[in-house]
């Protein structure tokens, strides 16, 4: 016989009409749900959707091809969370099982509505059928498997994933509903007694059928109605408890992918006219963050990944990503719009280090940074910053540089290199250069990060490099400005330095300072400045390669030992630099550079990021003691740098732990080596 089965098999008429019933009332909870929290994300902030679809129908396909792509790759692929060790190979044989399981029964539903149609169009038969119960029977035990770890996950209750009791409600029903299934599928065997080919291709249900040999027909259908209807009302009840547990986010996650638009390292411009228009600046209602930001709290699924990634939390202070969002989102559900500020404390704020790591991590692309960013220029217009980051963003106000120093010192340093023959060119010695090379605030003003800029400057005149600096004419960036929440300031700064910069008609910029690098490339794009920027590693390492940099006869210097490196969050994680620096410390000291365990994009905060270079903390707290402990478990006898606010926190985080390994940037290395 042709191997098939009934889509209703001994499921008699009344129960199939009380099926569909239940279906529909189960159907119209779970779109009542979803719309319930839809309404909530339309308070937000327009994205202009439909804006969007007004335009012509490339421009649409263009807008989403990104979005698509991620819906593919990190959606249906599961690409951000494969990655997760045990609990993400875990998640992806659940999502996979699910997956499989859900398109069988669709298309189970289809072949009967098709054959209700017409007998012609019956095509639950044959090789299909073989193949279609092979594959469900296995991806049932695919889904088993998933929903088993996550069941022992849970019982362990590890401290960085949320839990509800609703969780319990979806991981039972999860595995009931995978058990039922089995149950309904051998007892089916048992009654139907199907042959050959037709019963073993369900090996799982033919095992479950074993356990009822020697039942009568009778019995076995009697039993297979009974759990048949078991296995229908806790899907049933599954499909209407979606928009009500976390299992929300397999809906929101594939519209958040959809709609995110990705950008570490970047934030969005304020106008004046926009602060005129609606009287704020920043975030003090929920209601303030994007339509894309309020669907986003929804995808969290609470994996605590973000907060496992937090230099902050790591550290003690008072900032769990995962709880940021959380806050937020018990507001948003709540309609307590306006309370952000009393839900979420100062204290919280201010201990971001806007690193990116909990963004860069999420599985659904929530960004806490951005949240944490907006609510941060909402207390600075507030008037809620105080201390010494309030003194730093009013030096750099009066003086142009947060150390408050006078512009006309800026070169000073310089001007001690030229006396010995090693100065820079400024751009108005040198109108023809090629390059300018952007030395900003600390590698002018800062002692220590003064030897690193006559670094750079040394091997760019060692490779016959045609750059310029600008001298007194440069002005801070503004990045720790934007981060710590003065929108304005960082904005005066940056048209000053744009209009600058046009003056001499630069486009090509190396900058040895990741945070002056990325305001450079990323926020300065918004107000008219697109340049090339490079990194001085990726400068260094195209010279060497080249041969324009090498060794004077019988002056290079002995190897350094073992040498690991710190990768700065703005340079591997927002920019994606990270082969440069390894490889011009290779081609310097003839050796690979031992790695830390958290390294390149998932590398681990010095601390000084988001403006927190100009806060005190307590020695306890500070997270470049951390990191610096990490640099040292390598067993490195330097440890090399690529930015100069890392220079001086890992310097201080190895005085902390009582060592001597010395710290050094990247160029120093090289000038040493290069006996220059």
């Amino acid at each position: 016989m042709t191997p098939t089965r009934e889509t209703f098999g001994n499921i008699p008429p009344l129960s199939q009409w009380l099926f569909y019933a239940l279906t529909a009332a189960a159907c119209a909870c779970f779109a009542w749900g979803v719309w319930r929290r839809f309404r909530l994300w339309r308070e937000g902030r327009s994205i202009g959707l439909r804006e969007l679809f007004k335009t012509r129908l490339i421009e649409i396909v263009k807008a989403a091809r990104p979005g698509l792509r991620r819906l593919l790759v990190e959606g249906l692929g599961q690409e951000r969370v494969k990655d997760r060790g045990l609990a993400g190979r875990a998640h992806v044989l659940l999502f996979l099982g699910f997956l499989a399981l859900f398109a069988g029964t669709t298309l189970l539903e289809i072949d009967h509505l098709a054959a209700m149609a017409s007998k012609r169009l019956h095509f639950h038969q044959g090789a299909y059928y073989v193949a279609y119960e092979y594959t469900l029977d296995v991806a049932g035990v695919l889904f088993l498997a998933g929903c088993s770890y996550f069941l022992w996950r849970r019982l362990r209750l590890p401290g960085s994933v949320g839990h509800r009791a609703t969780d319990w409600w979806v991981v039972d029903s999860f595995i009931a509903i995978g058990l039922t299934g089995y149950l309904v599928e051998g007892l089916r065997i048992t009654w139907q007694k199907p042959d050959g080919i037709g019963a073993h291709c369900s090996p799982v249900g033919l095992w479950v059928a074993s356990a009822f040999a020697g039942w009568t027909e009778s019995s076995a259908r009697s039993a297979h109605l009974a759990v048949w209807w078991v296995h229908s009302i806790l899907v049933l009840g599954f499909i209407a408890s979606i928009p009500f547990t976390r299992l929300l986010h397999t809906i929101a996650i594939p519209f958040n992918l959809l709609l995110v638009r990705p950008a570490l390292g970047s934030m969005v411009p304020v106008t004046m006219e926009q602060v005129e228009k609606e009287e704020r600046i920043g975030v003090s209602d929920v209601r303030h963050f994007t339509q894309q930001q309020l669907l986003s709290l929804d995808a969290c699924m609470e994996c605590g990944r973000c907060e496992e990634a937090c230099p902050a939390h790591a550290t003690s202070k008072p900032l769990s990503p995962k709880k940021v969002v959380q806050d937020l989102k018990q507001l948003m559900t709540s309609r307590r719009w306006n309370a952000v500020h009393e839900s979420i404390g100062p204290e919280t704020l201010w201990a971001c280090t806007a690193c990116n790591a909990c963004a860069s991590v999420c599985p659904a692309r929530v960004d806490p940074v951005g949240a944490i960013l907006e609510m941060r220029r909402h207390l600075v217009a507030d008037g809620g910053l105080s201390g010494t980051a309030a003194v730093a963003l009013r030096r750099m106000q009066s003086s142009g540089n947060p150390w408050g120093l006078p512009a006309n010192e800026r070169s000073d340093w310089n001007s001690a290199e030229i006396s010995v023959g090693f100065g820079a060119p400024t751009v108005q010695e040198n109108p023809d250069f090629e390059l300018l090379y952007w030395v900003g605030c600390a590698g002018a003003y800062d002692r220590r990060a003064q030897r690193v800029t006559r670094s750079v400057v040394r091997l760019l005149k060692a490779a016959k490099v045609n750059f310029a600096i600008l001298g007194k004419e440069e002005r801070c960036t503004g990045d720790s400005a934007r981060r710590l929440g003065d929108e304005f300031l960082f904005q005066e700064l940056a048209q000053i330095n744009i209009a600058t910069l046009a003056r001499y008609k630069v486009r090509k910029i190396v900058a040895h300072c990741p945070h002056c690098l990325n305001a450079l490339l990323k926020d300065y794009r918004a107000f008219g400045g697109d340049y090339e920027v490079q990194h001085h590693s990726q400068l260094l390492a195209e010279l060497l390669e080249a041969g324009r940099l090498r060794p004077a006869e019988g002056l290079r210097a002995a190897p350094p030992g073992l040498v690991t490196y710190h990768d700065p969050c703005y340079l591997a994680r927002a920019n994606g630099i990270h082969q440069a620096p390894r490889d011009m410390l290779q081609a310097a000291t003839g050796e690979r550079p031992t790695e830390m365990s958290a390294r390149r994009e998932k590398t681990s905060c010095c601390g000084a990021g988001g403006g927190r270079m100009w806060m005190e903390e307590p020695t306890a707290q500070r997270v470049s003691t951390q990191r610096a402990a990490q640099a040292l478990a390598t067993g490195a006898k330097t440890i090399a740098v690529g930015c100069p606010f890392c220079l001086t926190m890992m310097k201080d985080g190895v005085a902390a732990s009582g060592s001597e390994t010395p710290v050094k940037d990247l160029a120093e290395i090289l000038v040493e080596q290069l006996g220059l």
